[in-house]
């Protein structure tokens, strides 16, 4: 009892110490990315050589791993960082001397057991137990049962394991035809009286003893147990030097991505008014007091690779060496040797960035139906801008404090904008109504990033919009409600076709084709205001515009500016054409197709011409195998007859009449198909002829 309280005394002064001697960093600097991460930053001072702890929880330790960056800034030296690796957890049991990590069964695990010596807790009676009485010592119940009084007997084997088996046994009465059979395991035990066999269903528990196997098999259990514990790991970060000293830790790890929203004012009268917010979001397990906080648009590469859990490759087995010929060999060239590897791209940069000056606090955000002048007064701006490559960092100028597992709003932009009010239509948004919008020009100095728009028109609500990334100068279309004033009836008219010109090269008919459409819009604003509209018509790269001559596009839409007074319709028309070239073979296409291509008035003289001899040759070889197809047609009438004929010829007698007349008969029909076989003949030597005239014809065919 004594060992036990000093033991734990001990554990206790061990635990005070190792608490005592823990050292951190505070945070001094937060930069989030729009990729996921964010890079935490703190700044200190040590003296001497001191060690700090980190407390990370597991899945923060990959980030940490693969991007840490240590500096001291006087002069000290860097050592070498500690942590606890996470081994594989079926690894680590089975580096036990009894591996329970595919999850024996009692059977399984005895059987590995094999040689050991044990000590089995029997449930009932049986040859070569030890039998022991103990008597109940609690205290008995108030009304206790006759049975309270008598005595429990233990009973127990012990020897060492020598095998277990399974058999199948035999369930019922010995006289059942059918009887129930099942698996039952054994355990084969060396004990003093020599090999006994005790049945695994009698054995309530065993104890192991060796000391030593008892406790190999209580750590694997408390392992499998840990494995379940995904609590924080402690980093030890060691800085040697003399003195006091400033010591710098930067590292990266999985954050939200910060967003920004926006509230847009469009005044009566006067300039309009943009707000923009950043939200913030704290979900690590510390405080942020006074903290630098900057905010990076773009989305840089990232990504987790598995560097906390330890990794093994199978290496080859080789036999012992033996003697045998020595033969020479080549070996073969080193690679060269990769550059050296530092901390690169945003995270560096920010982590050599200097400390910068805090500005005084914001005052809070006023009510919607303080004046606009009051509005902008009250909230000052936080952030500055500022481009960093293909980046851009809103840096908040402004200590921050955001307590763990907290957000906070950090105004970033408070400035009067360009914004023109507009009506814009697209008929696959809305096919009857334009959207109320606004065409907002970036007349700030910061780029705006992507995010939802509150729109207030006056001292009223006007809607929401979405906004993508605006770069300075730059100019977007914010829409934030249906405008139910304004009413468009669009028509799309028949599409118009003209053939321009007709060429024939190497059998082959060009045509060159314009095709033209035209889109009427009729806009009828029924309002007391009068509207600038925006209407929007797909862009297709083939089809150029024609009329209006200009007009506004994007990346998909052409946009018309239309002006519509008060109570009044405008209208809108759009003529766009093309200019397509479609190809003919003359030798697959059809008379019809050529004679629709003969009634072109732009088709030249000698393109007429062309076209018809194509169809004078085409006729004659259709004659050509329509006379072989009569041809052909005769010669199956006649086989046909010399069949009925020698049908009924079989049912005469040889020296009759009507079989004289049938034989005088079907020699006639013999000399008709002599001569219908050589007609046909002949006309498919001419059909050959005429086909091959053709292609050449056709294929030698160049007009321009």
């Amino acid at each position: 009892m004594e060992h036990g309280v000093f033991t734990v005394a001990m554990l206790a002064l061990a635990l005070c110490a190792v608490a005592q001697t823990e050292q951190t960093l505070p945070v001094t600097r937060v930069v989030l990315f729009r990729s996921g991460v964010g890079y935490i930053e703190r700044v200190g001072t040590v003296e001497g050589n001191t060690a700090l702890t980190l407390m990370l929880r597991e899945p923060q330790m990959n980030d940490l791993l693969k991007s840490l960056v240590l500096i001291d800034l006087d002069g000290g030296r860097i050592q070498p960082v500690q942590y606890t690796p996470r081994d594989p957890l079926s690894r680590t049991l089975a580096s036990y001397a009894i591996n329970i990590a595919d999850n024996p069964s009692r059977a399984e695990l005895l059987q590995r057991l094999r040689g050991i010596p044990v000590e089995l807790r029997l449930n009932r009676a049986m040859e070569g137990a030890e039998v022991t009485v103990q008597k109940e010592t609690s205290s008995p119940p108030s009304n206790p049962p006759a049975e309270w009084q008598l005595p429990r007997y233990i009973f127990t084997i012990r020897g060492t394991i020598l095998s277990v088996e399974s058999q199948t046994v035999r369930i019922g009465e010995p006289l059942d035809k059918k009887p129930e059979q099942r698996e039952e395991y054994f355990l084969n035990l060396l004990t003093e009286q020599g090999v006994q066999t005790v049945p695994l269903s009698f054995v309530a528990s065993f104890r192991l003893l060796d000391e030593r196997l008892q406790r190999e098999l209580t750590s694997a259990l408390q392992t499998l147990a840990s494995g379940l514990d995904n609590t924080r790991k402690a980093v030890e970060l060691r800085f040697e030097g003399k003195g006091r000293r400033r010591v710098l830790v930067g590292y990266l790890m999985e954050m939200p991505l910060w967003k920004m929203t926006y509230r847009l004012v469009l005044p009566e009268e006067g300039e309009p008014l943009l707000q923009g917010w950043a939200i913030v979001e704290n979900t690590t397990d510390e405080d942020w007091h006074n903290v630098q906080v900057s905010l990076v648009s773009g989305r840089p590469i990232s990504f987790i690779q598995n560097l906390y859990e330890p990794f093994y490759l199978r290496r080859p087995v080789i036999r012992p060496p033996v003697e045998e010929w020595l033969l020479p060999f080549v070996p073969e060239a080193e690679y060269p040797a990769e550059a050296g590897k530092g901390v690169g791209g945003a995270a560096a940069d920010f982590a050599r960035a200097p400390a910068r000056k805090a500005a005084p606090g914001a005052p809070p955000v006023p009510e919607l139906g303080e004046s606009m002048e009051a509005m902008q007064r009250s909230v000052q701006e936080m952030a500055v801008g500022q481009e960093r490559g293909a980046l851009f960092e809103y840096r908040i100028q402004i200590p921050v404090s955001i307590a763990r597992q907290q957000s906070a709003m950090l105004p970033v932009i408070n400035q009067n904008v360009q914004a023109e009010p507009v009506s814009l239509y697209n008929p696959s948004r809305h096919a009857v109504h334009p959207f109320f919008s606004v065409r907002l020009t970036n007349t700030t100095d910061l780029t705006l990033m992507e995010g939802p728009v509150t729109v207030y028109y006056g001292d009223s609500y006007g809607g929401d919009a979405l906004m993508d990334t605006v770069e300075p100068k730059g100019e977007r279309i914010l829409t934030y409600a249906l405008d139910t004033g304004v009413e468009v009836a669009r028509e799309l008219q028949d599409m118009q076709t003209k053939i321009l010109t007709l060429k024939i090269v190497k059998g082959v008919l060009h045509q060159q084709v314009k095709q033209q459409r035209i889109n009427r819009y009729t806009l009828n604003n029924r309002d007391r205001r009068a509207r600038l509209v925006l209407v929007e018509q797909p862009y297709e790269g083939e089809w150029k515009l024609v009329e209006p001559s200009r007009a506004e596009r994007t990346r998909s839409f052409y946009r018309f500016r239309v002006q519509v007074a008060p109570h009044k319709t405008a209208t809108l028309q759009t003529l766009e054409e093309r200019i397509i070239e479609q190809r003919y073979a003359l030798l697959n296409t059809d008379d019809d197709t050529i004679q629709v291509l003969l009634r072109n008035a732009q088709a030249s003289e000698a393109v007429r011409r062309a076209l018809e001899e194509i169809i004078h040759r085409r006729k004659q070889i259709a004659e050509l195998q329509t006379a072989i197809r009569n041809q052909q047609e005769q010669i199956q009438a006649i086989e046909r007859d010399q069949e009925r004929i020698r049908a009924n010829m079989r049912e005469l007698d040889r020296a009759s009449d009507l079989y004289k007349q049938y034989v005088q008969k079907l020699t006639q029909q013999e000399r008709e198909l002599e001569e219908a076989r050589r007609a046909i003949a002949g006309l498919q030597k001419q059909l050959q002829d005429a086909q091959r005239a053709l292609t050449e014809y056709i294929q030698n065919l160049a007009i321009e």
